[in-house]
């Protein structure tokens, strides 16, 4: 039986609950947090992150809405770990069409743990979900990911104290996936984990060429020194920081990041 085979058959997972919202499975958790540290939906569907990194969904849901039913989809990229698909839950979602929500995050990411692949739990819902959210969670569990917002840090905190009661004194890794220089320093402050999307990472070689190519010094142009001007394999290497976290950093993949 292939990988595919497992992922695609239709089964009831083991559960703990009346909705049956599969259970994650304690053994199958991230071991390290990797680069490259990329999204679903923005990379070519040829991208091979050769069972290193980590694949995540923070972009607009129809991007990854057909991996409910073709898990395979993520396969094809063979991440190492995954971050659940963030489906997305605003206070104004009927509960209904959270429920739904929140059991296909968890049966795709139940089937990904299902071939080895190490999950962590996304917790970037509005406020109203925060305990629906956690449906299919054991207790105990240890690795959560959300995503980072400047002008929302108190409900990064809330979110950092759910994983604490979750986690509930085992080894907690909680990642963070941008928002900036605020973001950054909540996680450095707190000994998370923060993560510098790969569009901003393009965005700031994008701005360094574009610099170098128009400063004007009398008609010449101006010679600075490359030591001063960090490279693209440089920012990659830095797109995952820990910060006193647990979990140490994997070693740097050779896959190289594209465009789609």
């Amino acid at each position: 039986m292939t990988d595919i085979d497992i992922i695609q058959k239709d089964t009831l997972f083991p559960t703990d609950n009346d909705l049956e919202i599969p259970l994650l499975r304690m053994d199958v958790q991230p071991k390290v947090v990797e680069i490259p540290f990329v999204c679903f939906g923005e990379q070519r569907r040829t991208f091979d992150m050769n069972n290193q990194g980590t694949l995540h969904f923070y972009t607009d849901d129809y991007r990854f809405s057909a991996i409910y039913d073709h898990p395979e989809k993520v396969l094809q990229h063979h991440p190492a770990n995954i971050v659940e698909p963030n489906f997305s839950l605003f206070n104004e979602t009927p509960i209904a069409f959270g429920m739904q929500a929140v059991y296909k995050k968890r049966l795709i990411a139940r089937k990904m743990q299902e071939v080895g692949i190490g999950v962590f739990v996304d917790l970037n819902v509005a406020p109203k979900f925060y305990k629906l959210n956690l449906i299919g969670v054991p207790q105990g569990y240890g690795a959560f990911c959300t995503r980072g917002y400047s002008d929302r840090v108190n409900q990064l905190e809330f979110e950092l104290e759910i994983a604490k009661y979750v986690a509930n004194g085992n080894p907690l890794t909680f990642v963070v996936y941008g928002g900036g220089a605020i973001v950054r320093n909540f996680c450095k402050e707190h000994g998370l984990v923060y993560v510098t999307p790969v569009v901003a990472i393009k965005n700031k070689l994008k701005s360094f060429e574009k610099m170098k190519d128009t400063i004007a010094f009398f008609g010449q142009p101006m010679q600075l020194p490359q030591r001063n001007i960090p490279t693209a394999e440089e920012l990659y290497a830095k797109q995952v920081e820990a910060f006193n976290s647990p979990m140490q950093l994997g070693s740097e993949t050779e896959c190289k990041i594209e465009n789609m």
